[in-house]
C-alpha cells in the first residue's frame, strides 16, 4: 500500500499473519542523519502492554534494517530508499478458521471479499497490525521535524462517554501546544493522557465494556507546535488540513477528523468562532485557536490541533448476525481471537506518526529549508 504524498514515498507491506511486515520510505535527502530512537520509541508506545484495553497478542516488534541506511558517527545516514521490516512472531491463524467465509460485522471482510474474492485471516492488509511499520516511518519523520523545532504530541482525550483533558478546554495547550514536560510524561505512559486525573475514569469505561464482551471507541487528539505562520500548506487541494486528514485516515478504525473546534463551529456565530488577533512581544498571535492553527489551508503560527474519532473495535465476543458467503445463508457469529477492547489507546502513536509524515512531506516541498535544518 503506497502513499500519495507529493515528495515523501511511503510503502507499507505485509499482512497481520504474514511472516513479516514492513515499510519502505523514500524521498529523504541522501546523507540525512538519523538515530532511529524516535522510531523505536514509537513502536514501543504502540505495543500491547497488558492493560485492560489491549490485545493479549504480544509481539517483540524489533525493526530490522534491510537497506537505505548506512552506519554514521551518531547512528545512521540515509543512502537511498529505507527498507525496514518486522517479523510477525505470535500469529494464530486458526483463530479465524470459523470465519473464512463469514464476514465480521464492520470489519473490511465483506468489502475485501467483494474486491479480492477472499477474506484474509486477521484482517490481512486491513489489520491494525500494519500500523507498526507506520510507526517506524512516523518516528523517523518526528525525529527530523524536531531538528526544525516542530514537535508533535498525541494523547487520548476520551473513551466512550468518559472525558479526559482536551486542547478544547485548555487555552494554553490550544495556543502554544503541549509543554515539553507534559509531552515527555505522555509519551512514557501506558495510558497517554493530557491530565492524569482522568486515568481511573477512562480505564473504568473500558473495563466495564470488556467485561460485557464488548468494546468501546474513543477520541485521540494531536497537537503540533513550532510551525511558523505561512510555512506549510496552501489553498484548495494544497491545504494542510487536507494533507493531514489524508494521512490520518490511513490508520484503521478512524471515522472522523476535525481541526480546532471542528463541528462545534457550526453551532456558533462568527463573533464567537473567530480568533481575534493581538500582539505578543512584537509577534502577531491570536487570542483563541478555534481554527486549529490553520487558515486558508496554511499554518497561521498557532499550534495545529486536531481530534480523531475511533470507532469501537469491531471484533467482540457478543453474538452478532452475519452471512455465510459460501452458502448464502444467514448465521450467528461469535468472534474468537485476541483483540483490543479499546483500539483508541494504542492508536495514539499511530495518529502522531500519521501527522508527522504529512508535515515531513510539506517540509520536503521546501527542500532548501529542510536541508538547512538537518545538516
Amino acid at each position: 500500500m503506497k502513499s500519495n504524498f507529493e515528495k515523501l514515498e511511503i510503502e507499507i507491506f505485509g499482512e497481520s499473519h504474514a511472516e513479516e511486515i514492513g515499510v519502505r520510505m523514500g524521498g529523504l535527502p541522501r546523507g540525512t542523519e538519523l538515530t532511529l530512537k524516535d522510531a523505536e520509541r514509537m513502536l514501543d508506545r504502540r505495543k500491547s502492554r497488558g492493560g485492560v484495553w489491549a490485545t493479549p497478542r504480544k509481539e517483540e516488534d524489533e525493526p530490522v534494517i534491510i537497506s537505505g541506511l548506512k552506519r554514521a558517527e551518531e547512528g545512521y545516514a540515509v543512502d537511498g530508499t529505507i527498507d525496514i521490516r518486522i517479523k510477525n512472531g505470535n500469529v494464530r491463524p486458526k483463530d479465524y478458521d470459523g470465519v473464512a467465509c463469514v464476514p465480521r460485522p464492520s470489519h473490511a471482510d465483506y468489502a475485501a471479499y467483494a474486491k479480492d474474492g477472499k477474506i484474509s485471516t486477521g484482517g490481512g492488509r486491513f489489520s491494525g497490525r500494519l500500523t507498526a511499520p507506520l510507526c517506524i516511518a512516523g518516528g523517523i519523520a518526528e525525529e527530523l521535524l524536531k531538528t526544525m523545532g516542530i514537535r508533535v504530541c498525541a494523547y487520548l482525550a476520551s473513551v466512550g462517554g468518559a472525558q479526559g483533558a482536551s486542547y478544547k478546554t485548555s487555552t494554553d495547550v490550544a495556543l502554544r501546544g503541549v509543554s515539553e514536560e507534559d509531552e515527555a510524561r505522555i509519551k512514557d505512559s501506558d495510558l497517554p493522557l493530557l491530565d492524569e486525573s482522568a486515568r481511573e475514569r477512562l480505564t473504568e469505561e473500558i473495563r466495564v465494556s470488556a467485561a460485557d464482551g464488548d468494546s468501546v471507541g474513543g477520541v485521540v487528539e494531536c497537537v503540533v507546535s513550532g510551525l511558523e505562520a505561512g510555512l506549510f500548506g496552501d489553498a484548495l487541494f494544497e491545504g494542510l488540513e487536507s494533507k493531514i486528514a489524508y494521512s490520518v485516515y490511513a490508520v484503521p478504525a478512524v471515522k472522523g477528523v476535525e481541526f480546532g473546534s471542528g463541528f462545534e463551529l457550526s453551532q456558533m456565530r462568527g463573533s464567537g468562532a473567530n480568533d481575534c488577533f493581538t500582539l505578543e512581544n512584537g509577534s502577531v498571535r491570536t487570542l483563541t485557536n478555534r481554527s486549529g492553527g490553520i487558515n486558508g489551508g496554511i499554518s497561521n503560527g498557532m499550534a495545529v490541533t486536531l481530534s480523531v474519532a475511533f470507532r469501537p473495535t469491531p471484533s467482540i465476543s457478543k453474538p452478532q448476525r452475519s452471512v455465510n458467503l459460501s452458502e448464502l445463508k444467514e448465521c450467528e457469529l461469535s468472534i474468537k481471537g485476541r483483540h483490543d477492547s479499546c483500539i483508541a489507546v494504542r492508536a495514539v502513536p499511530c495518529v502522531e506518526s500519521a501527522v508527522a509524515l504529512a508535515l515531513l512531506d510539506e517540509a520536503l516541498k521546501i527542500r532548501d529549508a529542510i536541508e538547512l535544518y538537518i545538516k
